[in-house]
């Protein structure tokens, strides 16, 4: 019986040591999941159509089979964008298409893909991720959102070069997280000028010549961009002639303004006044 009782006791003990040991390694793994889901929630697949990997589909009378894997596409082609039309309307996958997210449509690779696209002759490149099917014109390899076309400096000329290649989920968040700042500017913006009503100014230069702010007031108001001025200040003094646009009282006209200067690779800084 006491040798029963002992043997008995030395199970207990056994099993709870395995236990405690099961609950140890449990810890730094849920802790791992929990970072994980952390770190790629800003690129999680919200779309409500499942679609099936290398299904076929027709549009325009052509005929589209979906790759069954994205996994090592690499292409280069030409891209183009799409915008306000679309703002707002359903995507391929059933998410609303936001033009300013960084997402892409492309006909045949499956839903959520992630690229990272380069604009050849730039060499500025843009995370998206594909959640849309399209374009669906002739030598035409994906179509970008707004934001994403601005990333890549594309937006003026409306179509660009560009190489296309898939990376994987956890390095798109990682990418996206710190390079993918749409919408916090949006946000941003949006809060200044709703508090700062006509206070809000655009400044695109300083300059410690008056000669050198003049020339880029010129230059700029030569774009066709109204309200362009050179407004002077003083640090430590020493003056400093600061070109601004403005007021900017609407999204839609920073919006506007941006896209007309986007190729003149200007530091672009909202200010107050």
């Amino acid at each position: 019986m006491f040798r029963k009782e002992n043997i008995f006791r030395c199970l207990v003990i056994f099993i709870l040591v395995i236990m405690g040991s099961s609950c140890s390694q449990k810890v730094p793994l849920s802790k791992t999941k929990s970072a994980s889901s952390s770190q790629t929630a800003i690129v999680q697949d919200n779309c409500t159509i499942q679609r099936e990997k290398g299904y076929e589909y027709r549009e325009k009378g052509r005929k589209y089979k979906v790759l069954t894997s994205s996994r090592g596409y690499k292409k280069k082609g030409i891209a183009s964008w799409y915008g306000p039309n679309f703002n707002g309307q359903a995507t391929a996958c059933g998410e609303i298409y936001d033009m300013f997210d960084f997402t892409a449509a492309h006909k045949t690779l499956p839903m959520p893909s992630y690229l990272r696209v380069k604009n050849l002759k730039n060499g500025e490149s843009v995370v998206v991720k594909v959640n849309d099917r399209g374009p669906f014109v002739s030598n035409r390899i994906i179509d970008l959102s707004y934001a994403a076309a601005r990333k890549i400096n594309m937006l003026e000329e409306g179509t660009a070069f560009v190489e296309l290649v898939n990376i994987t989920q956890s390095e798109a968040a990682r990418t996206m997280t710190y390079g993918n700042t749409s919408n916090m500017e949006k946000a941003r913006i949006a809060r200044i000028v709703k508090s700062n009503s006509n206070k809000i100014y655009l400044q695109i230069g300083a300059f410690k010549e008056k000669n050198n702010a003049l020339k880029l007031q010129q230059r700029i108001s030569s774009e066709g961009i109204k309200n362009v001025y050179i407004k002077k200040s003083r640090i430590k003094r020493q003056a400093l002639y600061r070109v601004h646009i403005g007021p900017i009282t609407t999204i839609d006209r920073y919006d506007q303004i941006a896209h007309l200067l986007a190729s003149l690779s200007l530091d672009m800084n909202l200010v107050t006044r």
